[in-house]
């Protein structure tokens, strides 16, 4: 599904209406798609489960997959209803990731808490080169939840 296009947008914001889910303006895409996420899978994880291959549009950060057009890799570890650990591969292309940012400038001037200013720094070191890289994130807060 194209999650760039106004009425795949829309048929989100129909869903989360219908289930009378909370989600305060912006309601873009991707925070639609979270919204149904922790509503329909997240909250209802109980066993250690891994949340692979997430949409473009929910990881700004996340390079692209390699084979699976649309989606990134990534994924989330959730035990208990709660998310234990974010990892991703990270987008090294400077061309896609100041796409990226720009959106989220975008989100962020619109009312969207969450998403990030243009890191012009960040973009100008990818621009010199970045290796491969990935990282997991898994802090103490998020054990103690």
């Amino acid at each position: 599904r194209n999650f760039e296009d106004e009425s795949t947008r829309e048929v989100l914001d129909d869903l989360v209406k219908s289930l009378r889910l909370d989600c305060p303006a912006p309601r873009t895409a991707p925070r639609l798609l979270d919204k149904l996420c922790g509503h329909f899978i997240e909250d209802h994880i109980v066993n250690p489960t891994f949340i692979i291959e997430h949409p473009q549009v929910m990881s700004p950060l996340a390079k692209w997959h390699r084979s699976k057009e649309g989606l990134t890799e990534r994924f989330e570890m959730f035990v208990m209803g709660k998310e234990l650990c974010n990892a991703y591969t990270e987008l090294n292309d400077p061309e896609r990731q100041l796409a990226c940012f720009q959106d989220q400038a975008v989100a962020k001037s619109q009312g969207d808490e969450e998403a990030q200013n243009v890191d012009q720094g960040f973009v100008v070191a990818l621009e010199h080169g970045l290796p491969p890289t990935g990282g997991c994130g898994c802090g103490s807060d998020r054990l103690v939840m």
